[in-house]
């Protein structure tokens, strides 16, 4: 049975700085904690950092890499470890974006969020339309939390 744990909505939003390469998260919600993911792998790059209803702030960046900003709802004390897997026909558009950008902030441009079913610590990535875009796996599953809500990323469906 397939359920959403949570409403779909992301009320913060995700800046990217290009140079320096800073993401900032605006405001960061108390209730949730925000993760960074290599865009490329999947792989979690940073511990989580709890929200504080204010701005929490990932700096001195790797300007060669490309980020997905992971949320998390109900955190804990844990220090959970997830990993994202995109579809195939997901391509990074972070590059195109960031040549039109003259340097300036920009808002992280898609939000996927979490479909749960039950079960093994897979669940799927959708798009507004509840289509799959990609996975996302618990890695350190403990019980019923922390739970993955959604990712901001520069990943678009390929429409060529």
């Amino acid at each position: 049975m397939e359920q959403n744990k949570f409403s779909n909505d992301a009320p913060e939003q995700v800046i990217l700085i290009p140079n320096p390469r800073i993401i900032k998260i605006n405001p960061a919600q108390s209730e949730r904690a925000y993760g960074l993911f290599d865009t490329k792998t999947g792989t979690q790059v940073s511990e989580f950092v709890k929200g504080n209803g204010e701005q929490i702030e990932f700096d001195n960046l790797d300007p060669n890499m490309h980020y997905d900003v992971g949320v998390i709802e109900n955190p804990g004390d844990e220090k959970p470890q997830f990993a994202i897997a995109w579809m195939p026909n997901m391509r990074d558009v972070t590059d195109d974006i960031l040549k039109n950008s003259n340097d300036l902030p920009i808002a992280y441009p898609s939000t996927y969020t979490i479909r749960y079913k039950d079960g093994n610590g897979v669940y799927d990535l959708v798009d507004d339309k509840g289509e799959v875009v990609g996975q996302v796996a618990n890695l350190t599953q403990t019980g019923d939390k922390p739970w993955f809500n959604c990712a901001h990323t520069f990943r678009m469906k390929d429409v060529q």
